[in-house]
């Protein structure tokens, strides 16, 4: 009797989870694995922007200040508004475009994301290709950085030697002359020419992202473990390296905390950088929590795991850069080496850094293959999360075909822009603007919505049914109060003065277009709607 009893027990409890599982349609792409999902958000914040994008390394004066404000930022803001986006896809099972059914009137946020994700993509795309570049050139017989070319122009100033007005440091030369061939009087007269060399490796990268592209996040997944080790391992070997250099206290020498007393740019760039360090605003974050496993996931633990790995990652290569500027400035007994701010300046310290070490070869090799495929991952997975946007099942039918195509459309606008003499001003006005100006109001419109549109007692029910959990009393306030601080970091860009700050605003605009737009239609057909219902 016990037996047939048991077993009738469990034929009703496997029909019951049949019926239960049909009733709830998963995600296609949905882990079964706690551990292997929560290794592949963690190496979501393991990437190219934590080791190479930092605002203020070539202002020794602002870099310590800017870190601190970044770190402050980063629990407030970063950490809540990771946890947000990944909860939202953990409850709705939906992806980027899809998962606003939650809150209707924010349905234009998911274009706004893939936008900025698209700006992403193409800078970072260049990124991939000058580091295949700097590769490349690290197989020499010696590094072509070591020493000044006397084709350099401007002139290239030997190491411990004076750095004239104009001149600059053999690494910087190099960069710019030899890998960018860049025209020095701006966007004036154009982008200039295509540079050949610049275009192949960056045509070599995108045939590499859609290799790991094609199958998906999947493939992504297959490189978490190789690139994690290898990112960490250059960063443990770099910071025991620059505790040799001789002049790396000098950024803490000329460090001049003042500077926060001086605007608010530093102040909401600080804010922008503790978002774009981890992927917020872009629908990655959205796209991964979709994929959360079926059962039950301590989600709070995988994204301070996340959080934590990102932050490690960042903090170590922003001191190991700052350790190389204060040793170049050292070796010119100055306080400005020239170099530019924006994203040429972590690419030469990285070579400058490695031509200072031992084995500068073979150091300079380990680096940038390192840089190289974090650039290629994260692109990769940045145009999954743009693919994700496509379901359906007769979209899927096509997927590779929309790949293909996408991957193109992103190379020729890379080459026509990205790949030219004047492509150096156009990845710097992209991470200036639309990569990281519109997550702060995207971020904002996110937290907004799901405080105030959908509630935040609601959401967070509901995140208990998804992954078993609540979220904090600490992150529930940071979303309550995220929106208010969000705005005005995002208002105050209008009162600073910017380069090309006409076409940047204009573009910014045009990117968050969608959620104003959306969000318009919805409320004059949510209140025609109720006008028609009040009449009869």
């Amino acid at each position: 009797m016990s037996d047939s009893g048991s077993s009738a027990a469990t034929k009703t409890a496997t029909e019951s989870v049949d019926s239960e599982s049909t009733d709830v349609p998963l995600v296609a792409d949905r882990w079964t694995n706690n551990i292997n999902y929560r290794q592949l958000v963690v190496s979501s914040c393991v990437g190219i922007l934590q080791l190479w994008w930092h605002p203020y390394l070539f202002d020794l004066r602002k870099l310590l200040p800017f870190i601190f404000l970044y770190n402050v930022f980063s629990f407030v803001i970063g950490y809540p508004m990771f946890y947000l986006e990944l909860g939202i896809g953990a409850v709705t099972k939906k992806g980027v475009m899809s998962s606003w059914d939650l809150s209707p009137i924010a349905r234009g946020v998911g274009c706004s994301m893939l936008l900025t994700c698209a700006a992403t993509v193409l800078a970072l795309g260049a990124v991939s290709a000058w580091c295949l570049a700097q590769l490349v050139h690290s197989a020499h017989s010696f590094l072509p950085w070591l020493h000044c070319a006397a084709a350099a122009v401007p002139a290239c100033a030997a190491r411990h030697r004076s750095l004239t007005a104009g001149s600059e440091t053999p690494a910087h030369s190099f960069f710019f002359n030899f890998v960018l061939k860049l025209r020095r009087d701006g966007l004036k007269c154009g982008l200039g020419n295509i540079v050949w060399e610049l275009t192949i490796y960056y045509i070599i990268c995108w045939v590499l992202i859609y290799l790991i592209a094609v199958k998906r996040v999947y493939s992504y997944s297959k490189l978490v473990l190789f690139k994690d080790t290898m990112a960490f391992f250059v960063l443990i070997c770099s910071a025991i390296g620059c505790l040799n250099l001789e002049g790396a206290g000098n950024m803490f020498h000329y460090c001049d905390w003042g500077v926060l007393f001086e605007g608010t740019q530093i102040w909401r760039e600080a804010i922008e950088y503790s978002l774009i360090e981890i992927t917020v605003g872009q629908g990655t974050l959205v796209m991964l929590g979709s994929y959360c496993p079926q059962q039950q996931h301590k989600l709070s633990t995988t994204v301070l795991l996340a959080f934590l790995a990102g932050k490690a990652g960042c903090m170590t290569s922003a001191l190991v850069l700052g350790a190389t500027h204060g040793a170049l400035m050292k070796d010119y007994e100055t306080n400005s080496t020239h170099l530019w701010s924006g994203p040429s300046t972590p690419i030469i310290l990285w070579a400058d850094f490695a031509a200072r070490i031992p084995g500068s070869q073979f150091w300079s090799a380990i680096i940038f293959f390192t840089l190289f495929v974090l650039s290629l991952s994260f692109v990769a997975l940045s145009v999954q999360t743009i693919m994700s946007a496509f379901t359906g099942h007769s979209i899927r039918k096509i997927t590779w075909a929309l790949l293909i195509a996408i991957c193109i459309l992103f190379c020729f606008i890379g080459v026509m822009t990205v790949c030219t003499q004047g492509g150096l001003y156009v990845v710097t006005f992209l991470m200036d603007w639309p990569v990281t100006r519109t997550r702060t109001a995207i971020a904002a419109i996110v937290a907004a919505c799901v405080s105030c549109a959908y509630g935040q007692t609601v959401f967070c029910e509901d995140m208990f049914f998804a992954v078993g959990e609540y979220p904090s009393v600490f992150v529930r306030v940071c979303w309550a109060v995220a929106p208010f601080i969000l705005t005005v970091a995002y208002l105050s860009g209008l009162l600073e003065q910017a380069p090309y700050a006409v076409a940047g605003w204009s573009l910014a605009t045009f990117m968050l277009a969608p959620i104003g737009f959306v969000a318009t239609v919805y409320l004059i057909f949510k209140f025609r709607v109720r006008k028609i219902v009040r009449e009869k």
